[in-house]
């Protein structure tokens, strides 16, 4: 069970594009990939014509580029190595690619090889040879998806950290479905990794007291009693709501008790009420890591005396500054103001430190787009206390507008309130909204159409994977009730372009999980499962799966649609969302 830090729990875990893959050795199961398995295979049709003098020493540094041609009627997959390499090898693309072609037909996976265009080299491959893949991702199931790594890193992936001063709102949701399904695709590719929300819960924030005197307030209000109400309080609905679980929790007698009150018995409810809508959102903590936790141990004196004894903390005009310039950023920072108070940095500084210091190899902050600022300071402050700057990375996540009726919806309500995320998820499902959220890249804005995420039709995306996959559930089912069953043995009946092109789908979602972790877009994986789902409609219509008459080919496709399924589900995992056997 996740809880709020005290004792520090350890944490748990364990483009259609070309793919450059440099020489090297210890590619682990990276082997897996068609993708990889292919450019192994060209690495070493470009090594033993090196090794035969056909080309110079040099061509074993060129990397070797593949993509899939915008035409599927020139190949299965393309290499433009020679184009790429023309500046090393001394010699005209194409002769170089004439060259690599001739080796390539010699490799028992490819069928054919053509030259195109300045130096293209067009590869199609064998039936066989994909018909072993088929086989592969059956027998695989839902661990298509899982990689291996010759040097894992342990990650920490912190997100969402909101302030307990209120619920989860749409803003926030983006932000949670990014880093819970970031993390998701970090262990999937190696990592070990945990996941952390950081509650700012200090006893001295301004924020915090803020809101502690305005449930102060409305308690009062409830009892009939005098009071105040702070001048820019929190005014929405669920404080007053709040206020009222406080009375029914703990009574009527805390009229005259201070804010410390107030403050500890709203932010334990808007926790809990947090944690509630997180989960919900399929989104899980292994620790929630209290800021206070960090003052009452010393640990933000702790490191601001680690700063001075590395002369990167200095006293000016009765404050203590950080020399955050030294590394880049635009200007010094105030660590604790000339009356002593401590900024918000402060425990920022001491909160990085202690990541690094429980063994994370890497850290990865996940902030909304008014953070953007944050970066080079915090950056700043890690190097000064003498850790790896480059070991540091942070995900901003963008705007997102919420349309309705082809019109930008607010995403307050009349009081000024933010609108919270269980109130979309009630409205569109927790699947939809996940997706939706995941469904552009976290740097840019993005637009949320509501009426589209309520359509039950092919026009939703969630919908229309979803449907693939219970579709599969319907079809096996109806196979069994027939008496057929998938078989290894007739996999070589594969040989429909649908078919072919479904089996190299199938085994670009490692390909993708890679990706995403590398550059972190994990957008990718909703692109993929569209792009699957379409896929496997495709080989559906034009392949009729149920035959009795042709019981061998009916198996053969048994076994592909049994592979699209377990692919689909790990797909489905990765982003957050259910694989319903009916709709």
């Amino acid at each position: 069970m996740s809880r709020i830090h005290a004792a520090i729990l350890p944490a748990i875990g364990i483009r259609r594009a070309a793919e450059r893959v440099p020489f090297q050795k210890g590619l682990g199961r990276d082997r897996l990939l068609i993708r990889t398995d292919l450019t192994r295979r060209l690495q070493e049709a470009v090594e033993r014509l090196r090794a035969a003098g056909k080309l110079p020493a040099a061509a074993a540094e060129c990397p070797v580029e593949l993509s899939e041609p915008p035409n599927p009627e020139r190949g299965d997959y393309a290499t433009n190595f020679a184009m790429v390499a023309a500046g090393h090898l001394d010699k005209p693309p194409r002769e170089t690619a004439t060259l690599l072609a001739e080796r390539l037909r010699e490799d028992d996976a490819i069928e054919s090889v053509e030259v195109a265009g300045p130096g293209f080299v067009n590869i199609r491959l064998k039936n066989a040879y994909l018909a072993r893949w088929a086989v592969k991702a059956q027998q695989a199931g839902e661990s298509i998806a899982k990689l291996e790594k010759d040097r894992p890193e342990k990650v920490l992936v912190e997100f969402v950290s909101v302030n307990p001063n209120g619920p989860i709102h749409l803003g926030h949701g983006r932000g949670a479905a990014y880093g819970d399904t970031l993390a998701r695709i970090l262990e999937s590719a190696g990592d070990e990794v945990g996941r952390e929300f950081y509650v700012n819960d200090g006893v001295n924030s301004q924020q915090m007291q803020l809101f502690a005197l305005s449930v102060q307030a409305k308690y009062r209000e409830l009892l009939g009693l005098e009071f105040e109400f702070p001048e820019e309080g929190y005014g929405g609905d669920y404080v007053g709501a709040l206020a009222a679980q406080i009375r029914e929790l703990h009574g009527d007698s805390h009229a005259g008790d201070g804010p410390e009150f107030f403050q500890s018995a709203s932010q334990k409810l808007m926790i809990e009420g947090q944690r509630a809508d997180l989960e919900r959102f399929g989104v899980r903590f292994d620790t929630w890591f209290s800021e206070q936790a960090l003052h009452d141990s010393g640990e933000v004196n702790a490191a601001i005396e680690t700063l001075k004894q590395n002369r990167y903390a200095y006293e000016e005009d009765g404050a203590l500054w950080l020399k955050s310039t030294a590394f880049g950023d635009d200007k010094d920072r105030c660590i604790v103001r000339s009356n002593g108070r401590m900024t918000y940095i402060a425990s920022d500084i001491a909160y990085h430190k202690n990541k690094f210091d429980r063994g994370f190899d890497r850290l990865i902050n996940v902030w909304g787009a008014d953070h953007h600022g944050y970066i080079a300071r915090t950056r700043a402050a890690i190097e000064a206390l003498g850790y790896p700057g480059d070991r540091f990375d942070v995900a901003i996540t963008q705007i997102v507008r919420f349309l309705r009726d082809g019109k930008v919806a607010p995403m307050a309500k009349r009081t000024g309130e933010m609108i919270p995320l269980a109130e979309l998820m009630d409205e569109v499902g927790v699947d939809v909204t996940r997706f939706f959220y995941l469904m552009r890249s976290h740097d840019s804005h993005m637009d949320f159409d509501i009426d589209l995420a309520k359509e039950h039709s092919e026009k939703n995306p969630v919908f229309y994977v979803q449907y693939a996959h219970a579709r599969i559930c319907s079809l096996l089912k109806k196979a069994e009730e027939a008496g057929l069953a998938s078989d290894p043995e007739h996999a070589e009946r594969l040989v429909h372009p649908s078919e072919r092109a479904l089996i190299k789908k199938i085994w670009d979602l490692p390909f993708e999980v890679r990706r995403s972790a590398d550059d972190r877009e994990v957008h990718r994986l909703t692109t993929y499962a569209v792009e699957l789902a379409r896929q496997y409609h495709d080989f559906y219509e034009k392949c009729r799966v149920i035959s009795p008459e042709e019981p061998e080919r009916s198996s053969a496709r048994l076994l592909l649609c049994e592979a699209t399924l377990t692919t689909l589900r790990a797909a489905f995992n990765l982003l957050g969302i259910s694989a319903p056997e009916r709709m």
